[in-house]
């Protein structure tokens, strides 16, 4: 038997993705005090801690009940990537008398910062009394990888625990804390801040500077303070790029408008973590369809998934071009360090978006981490218990080195191909309900073994469906689809394929009840596949290809709209300072400048690797979220010739003359 399904355990790596993830904690409807249960999961991998450790994962929340009369912060660990979870500590108030918790922050400590050593862990978070007449936002440190905790500083001191978002507040409460590293490797605390009023300022967002390792703070120093009495910045989260510049997100509520309050999703840059434009609003996400993001934001950037790695957001909601709340399964991630357009990442674990504010907030302001290897995304977030009308704490994974195969581009037999908002490229495959009705996926991989297909599925049926699989026509097995909350709800099914070097086929069959099929991951543990791309052309907004799907030494490069052949997908090879190979996926042959040839206008062809620097391209980001590729022999840049919007339009290299035929961009979502 070519397929074999998953046994409840998982596999070796230990990483739960069927499911809708693993459980972590489970509320009851009597214990809690807030109708959420839970919300605000964190979770951390341990990367710093030595060999003992790394790879351990630590998670919190705010779980709203009272432990002995007082809320506490739970710390929970998993040493089994996330499969099961041990509580291991509660962390409370004993200094200021506070009884209540929220917002907490979990923070690795990378290096020696002050007289914090590399692998102390650091939790921040905002207490309060139990009359809510304060708001203080504090860190508690741990030496022995969460185990005990110790207070180490109070970062701000603000006023009553109130929200209030109008425009006519007075509210003075700070909340929020986000914890990272400057430039300097000084510790710096981000949080949100509502005593600017004065100033015309909503809520600003700020951060406090240590120089010391969080002993002592600095002045409170503007992030995000825009004057005008109306828009309301916070939940910000911040991350290092690998250019050294510092992204941050947030939600900004009254946006789009007071009237229709969806609290979109902005980000902006820092050279430094420290110093921001604060009067600067910010570029709100958007896919280039108009599609964005709203409400408790989260961003790291991550060295997976391209050649500038990729940053991944999360947030509790979808938005449709409008502002609308609309579905809420997918991360938004940018391959372009930032810059330019937007695409999705389906979630390891989904939860009631549509839950607003008056509901129980699942999946409000989740978190996620990588593994030590970077291959592996865990999700931490507050899921809806149908059964207890609680939240629960639940943490899934998906592969970062998987190669994604959409459902609506395999060969298809009586099936119907359907839109989706929440659907990987918008599309996903219908009424696979017939004894003829099949999809057929196209796989290449490149060495043969045992390989997971995670298979990204809506059962809204009620009961568990299955679908009969074969790989590379072999003898059918069974993979079965336990039911989702409705039909717009995905989680993901998992089975192993033994796989040939090279191409592949995976079946998907009629077999009992009925499943809708997305998309299927298709990766190898502790394998980075080569991740494959479109090279889209700015002024054409063409795709680079070889023409006609030439395999030949000398094959023709030029631009074409959307075929679905892989002669329009790229690898990138990392040949370091920036320079890459790019090689397509057809042929498997490199782009070059033929010959070698420096001048203007020299064609650009493909040919076998000759270690020559004529097959090198430097890759130059723009302001824009575009790139200029330039040839390492010649220094000239890549460009359709003539800034041509024509399908088959040559390409060639020629100085930079600041044409958009000279920019590009990079796609993945929906590209295979």
């Amino acid at each position: 038997m070519l397929v074999a399904l998953l046994l409840a355990y998982p596999l070796a790596a230990g990483a739960v993705t069927t499911g809708n993830g693993a459980l972590v904690y489970s509320p009851t409807a009597s214990e809690t005090f807030d109708n959420a249960g839970t919300t605000y999961a964190r979770i951390i991998t341990l990367k710093n801690s030595g060999s003992s450790y790394n790879g351990q994962l630590i998670a919190t929340f705010d779980q709203l009940k009272e432990v002995s009369g007082q809320q506490v912060y739970p710390i929970y660990r998993s040493t089994d990537n996330g499969a099961t979870w041990s509580l291991i500590a509660n962390v409370k108030d004993t200094t200021y008398g506070t009884t209540r918790t929220s917002q907490p922050m979990l923070f690795e400590v990378p290096q020696t910062v002050g007289s914090l050593s590399a692998g102390t862990l650091l939790l921040a978070g905002n207490i309060f009394p139990e009359d809510g007449s304060s708001s203080r936002i504090v860190i508690w440190k741990s030496t022995d990888h969460g185990s005990t905790w110790s207070l180490l500083s109070t970062v701000d001191t603000g006023g009553p625990t109130v929200y209030d978002p109008s425009t006519t507040s007075t509210t003075t409460t700070i909340w929020e804390p986000f914890l990272g590293l400057d430039s300097s490797g000084n510790l710096v605390c981000y949080y949100s801040d509502e005593r600017q009023k004065s100033s015309n300022i909503l809520q600003a967002l700020v951060l406090r500077k240590s120089t010391d390792g969080g002993a002592t703070w600095g002045a409170v120093t503007n992030v995000v303070a825009v004057a005008n009495n109306s828009d309301r910045p916070g939940m910000i989260t911040v991350t290092k790029l690998p250019n050294g510049k510092y992204m941050a997100t947030y939600e900004v509520v009254n946006k789009p408008s007071i009237s229709l309050n969806t609290a979109p999703v902005y980000y902006k840059f820092s050279d430094d973590g420290v110093t921001w434009t604060a009067s600067d609003l910010g570029t709100p996400i958007k896919l280039k369809n108009g599609r964005g993001i709203g409400s408790s934001p989260y961003v790291k950037w991550v060295p997976a998934g391209g050649p500038n790695g990729m940053v991944i957001v999360s947030a509790k909601w979808g938005l449709d071009s409008s502002g609308n709340i609309s579905g809420g399964q997918n991360f938004y991630v940018n391959y372009n360090l930032g810059l330019g357009d937007w695409e999705r990442l389906p979630m390891a674990v989904t939860y009631d978006a549509s839950d607003t504010a008056g509901g129980y907030f699942s999946g409000f302001a989740q978190s996620f981490d990588t593994s030590v290897d970077g291959l592996t995304l865990y999700q931490a977030t507050n899921v809806e218990n149908l059964t207890t009308g609680r939240n629960d704490i639940r943490v899934g994974t998906i592969p970062l080195n998987a190669n994604r195969y959409e459902a609506e581009r395999a060969t298809l037999s009586n099936v119907s191909v359907g839109t989706n908002v929440d659907a990987s490229g918008g599309s996903e495959v219908q009424y696979i309900n017939y004894s003829t009705s099949s999809v057929t996926f196209n796989v290449n991989v490149p060495t043969s073994g045992t390989y997971t297909v995670n298979v990204r599925y809506s059962n809204g049926n009620g009961s568990t469906s299955t679908h009969a699989v074969s790989v590379n026509g072999g003898t059918a097995s069974t993979i079965s689809y336990p039911a989702t909350v409705d039909w717009n709800r995905y989680q993901w099914a998992q089975m192993t394929a033994s796989l040939n070097a090279g191409s592949n086929t995976i079946k998907f069959s009629y077999n009992t009840g009925y499943a809708e099929l997305d998309m299927i991951d298709v990766y190898k543990s502790g394998t980075a596949l080569s991740d494959e791309f479109w090279i889209v052309n700015r002024n054409s907004g063409k795709l680079l290809e070889v023409y006609q799907a030439s395999t030949a030494n000398g094959g023709t490069i030029d631009q074409w709209g959307d075929t679905g052949y892989s002669c329009q997908r790229w690898t990138f090879t990392s040949m370091g300072s920036g320079y890459y190979k790019i090689i397509n996926k057809n042929s498997a042959k490199l782009l070059e400048v033929y010959n070698g040839i420096t001048t203007d206008g020299a064609v650009v062809d493909q040919w076998s690797d000759t270690s020559t620097n004529t097959q090198q391209w430097l890759m130059t980001p723009t302001d824009t979220g575009y790139f200029k590729l330039s040839n390492r022999n010649s220094g000239k840049l890549l460009e359709v010739y003539a800034n041509s919007s024509a399908d088959g339009a040559i390409v060639d290299q020629w100085s930079d003359t600041g044409y958009n035929c000279q920019q590009w961009t990079l796609v993945k979502e929906g590209t295979k």
